[in-house]
Order: C-alpha cells, then structure tokens, then sequence
C-alpha cells in the first residue's frame, strides 16, 4: 500500500469520527442534510417548531433537549416520499389525481417510517416515543372532507391516525405546537388573517385536541397549561407557513 493510500484511508477514518461526533441538532449532521435536500418545506416547518417548543419548555422550566430533537425529526419520514406532502410542493397537488383513501394511506405512513429512520440512526428511545405521537389518533381532516363528498355515509375512524395518543408533557406540547405551527401558515400568511386573535386562535386549537380526546392520557396542572398556552400566544405570529385549509378551520377564529 502507497503512502498516499495510507494517508486516504486515515482522512476517511477521521471524517467518520467527526461524522459520529456530531451532535443531531447540528446541521452539518447526515441525516440532517439529508432531511434539509430531499423535504425542505417539511424541514423548514422542523426548524419553526423546534423554536416553538423551546419557548414553550423555557416557560414551564422544562429541558427542551429530548423535546427539541423530537420536533426536529418527527416529519422526517416525509423524505420518502416528499411530494406527497403540501409544504414540499411547487404548485401540482398529487392528492388531485388520487382517491382519498389512496392518500390517506400515503401520507400517514410517513409516521411509521419516521420511527424507522430514527431507530436506523440510533436515536435516544424517548425521542422516538415522543415524535411517534405527534399525530396520536387525529383525523385527516383533508381527506375525509373529500371523501365525504364521494359517500356522505363514510365513518370518521376510517381516516384516523392509528398511533398512539399523547402520554406524556413532551408529547402533548409537541401535537399541539404541531397543530400551531401548521395550522397559523394558513390564516396569518396564505389567507392574511390580521383579524384573528392569538389567544382565542391558540385556546381554540387546544380545546379541539381536547375535545376530541387526543390529550385523555396525559396529567398536566392547570397552571402548566396556561403557562404552555400564554407562550405559543405570544410566539404564534413568527411561526408561519403553508397548509391546506380544511372545512371547519373558520371556527377556531371564533370564541366559544
């Protein structure tokens, strides 16, 4: 063997440390990159989120670092498949073409390959638990509105998540940062939704999740709560992006 292989192999076998060295949270991290190339609308919502649950976390003193890594890569099994996904797209919706219980079908999977993405990387289990939930048993709302068109018969659990709910602080702030996030990019940037107050916009998200029993599994003090609720009140406006605007979204403007 040359010198020069000799001084090849050993660059390699540096990079490889390095690469190992790197902390998940860094950008220069390869699946990081990874994430940011193949879904860059879906990372982007990833970076807004990890925002997001940070202030949440520093107004309850709870360590954001689990917390932080979890909202960085809970969409990333979206890079299988980024175009199945609005925040990726350019201007054709694939989901047009599609019946919706095809579509249903495509964009929830991208859960389960998360969790084995993260597991593939070695992520802590925890991360993986928190992330895994983010969507607990919530309804595609998109596709059942579609589907119902078709069949006005068609039952809501049929365009369910199956995962697990919320069973955890970590995993209730991350749906509901989730569900923030997402759902601001439509009524502050897409629809210029200036007249919406925050604290009822936040308030109303919550009660939604609520009602619809994704938080049933989770023990939060009531002063906790108002303390998570106070934060995303106050970070909402800096936190937009791009979402379908569904049927039934014009309620959560509205007191109750």
């Amino acid at each position: 063997m040359s010198e020069i292989e000799k001084l090849d192999i050993q660059e390699e076998k540096l990079e490889e440390k390095d690469t190992k060295a790197l902390s998940p949270m860094d950008s220069s991290f390869p699946l990081l990159k990874e994430f940011r190339e193949k879904a860059p609308g879906s990372h982007k919502h990833a970076q807004s989120l990890v925002g997001m649950v940070e202030n949440v976390c520093a107004a309850i003193d709870m360590d954001s670092e689990m917390l932080k890594m979890a909202a960085m890569y809970h969409d990333v099994g979206k890079m299988w498949a980024p175009e199945l996904f609005t925040e990726n797209q350019a201007k054709d919706n694939i989901h047009d073409g599609l019946d919706p219980w095809v579509s249903y079908q495509l964009i929830t999977r991208h859960v389960s390959d998360t969790v084995a993405i993260l597991f593939a990387n070695d992520f802590p289990k925890e991360v993986i638990r928190i992330a895994s939930q983010h969507h607990g048993k919530c309804l595609m709302k998109s596709m059942f509105e579609k589907a119902k068109e078709q069949n006005k018969d068609v039952l809501e659990e049929m365009f369910r998540y199956r995962t697990d709910r919320p069973d955890s602080i970590e995993s209730l702030i991350l749906m509901l940062c989730d569900q923030v996030e997402a759902t601001s990019r439509s009524y502050y940037r897409e629809q210029g939704r200036d007249d919406v107050d925050p604290a009822v916009f936040i308030i109303n998200i919550y009660n939604t999740l609520h009602t619809d029993g994704q938080f049933d599994d989770v023990q939060v003090l009531l002063g906790r709560l108002k303390k998570i609720q106070s934060a995303l009140i106050s970070d909402v406006a800096s936190n937009f992006q791009k979402r379908v605007k569904y049927d039934g979204d014009d309620g959560l403007a509205e007191k109750k």
